[in-house]
């Protein structure tokens, strides 16, 4: 099963590996995101994964 780390819900379907590798508890091995617009990814508007999104979706925008 893959948690998003910004919303910790579960991921259904397509997820982003923020990072791979293995953390020190072995919880998590890979760090996963729900993908950019995914509606199911609700994380708190202060929250630092919410930041990152919204950095990400202006970089997307940018790119185009």
């Amino acid at each position: 099963m893959k948690i998003c780390i910004d919303c910790d819900n579960a991921i259904i379907g397509e997820g982003i590996v923020i990072s791979d590798g293995h953390s020190m508890s072995g919880a998590r091995p890979d760090q996963y995101a729900h993908a950019l617009g995914d509606e199911a990814c609700q994380p708190p508007a202060r929250s630092r994964g919410e930041q990152r999104r919204r950095a990400m979706a202006k970089e997307a925008a940018n790119r185009r």
